[in-house]
């Protein structure tokens, strides 16, 4: 995993962008998403003209493209104006642009040139209704043959089904997940695959801290969120104050450190038998195909 340049400035109030994030797992999680895309779009063989959805600041992109095949383009795309401004001042290569792109308002042509799509930990963002308007929206804009890659964090192992993090919506596991593709009025794929990202280490330790403090903080953060939603003036206060925590507390020297490999010895992309990994799994990765 190559060393990502972290901005001075925060790019978002949400926790600042990926590669400001003060969890390692999170990052980790967040490369292994990539890794998880490379290794499936690999199998075609042939070069590949591929399309981002949500890209935010592009940190992560711009990595992805320097490890992509020889001939493969990348377009990141994202709704941010401000967002893709720090990108494309920050990421410059060849094989890779920065685009504009709501896809809820896109028009016909402007995926229909893309090989393979794909969406990093968004759907999460997303109710239950507005990820099925959008895979039709994207099913409709897409070309015969071409791929459509979600990835979100995976529920099965947790006691709870939902984590209560106030930007979250729906959060899935590997069977509600495998259970909304089945029906073909949430999902327009008819072919589809769910895969997993596991690594028992990562879910040994995210079942503990959400169930020693994390959960209960959640809570009472989205009940915060919820209050101060109602009220223009407070939302924004409440969103200040919100990132000058988050600055202060990403910059707070960090027990033990962080090592690596000791995570990635534990960490696999598991395929086949996906379904025998409720224990063990972090991550879900979804693979459609339009017919």
């Amino acid at each position: 995993m190559e060393k990502l340049e972290r901005p001075r400035r925060f790019v978002n109030a949400e926790g600042g962008s990926v590669e400001q994030q003060r969890d390692r797992r999170l990052l980790l999680h967040h490369c292994a998403n990539y890794a998880a895309v490379l290794a499936l779009l690999r199998e075609t063989g042939r070069e590949l003209r591929l399309l981002e959805l949500g890209c935010g600041s592009g940190a992560l992109s711009s990595a992805f493209a320097r490890i992509m095949p020889h001939g493969w383009e990348l377009v990141a795309t994202d709704y941010s104006t401000s967002l893709l401004e720090h990108a494309r001042a920050h990421y410059r290569q060849v094989n890779l642009s920065f685009e504009l792109l709501d896809v809820r308002t896109a028009e016909a042509g402007r995926m229909a040139w893309a090989d393979a799509v794909f969406m990093l930990e968004v759907i999460e963002h997303l109710s239950a209704e507005m990820a099925s308007r959008l895979l039709h929206k994207v099913h409709g804009l897409l070309k015969p043959g071409a791929r459509f890659i979600i990835t979100t964090l995976d529920r099965s192992a947790f006691s709870r089904p939902f984590s209560g993090y106030p930007p979250h919506v729906v959060e899935y596991s590997f069977r509600s997940m495998s259970s909304r593709l089945a029906d073909r009025t949430w999902n327009p794929f008819a072919q589809f695959g769910v895969y997993r990202l596991v690594s028992p280490r990562i879910i040994v330790e995210a079942v503990r801290d959400e169930d020693r403090f994390g959960y209960t903080l959640n809570r009472l953060n989205r009940l915060v969120c919820s209050v101060c939603s109602r009220h223009s003036e407070v939302e924004q206060l409440r969103q200040s104050v919100a990132a000058a925590v988050f600055r202060v507390y990403a910059r707070l020297p960090q027990r033990g450190g962080f090592e690596l490999d000791s995570y990635l010895r534990t960490l696999r992309f598991v395929t086949t038998g996906a379904d025998a990994c409720d224990h063990s799994s972090f991550g879900l990765v979804v693979d459609l195909v339009k017919a």
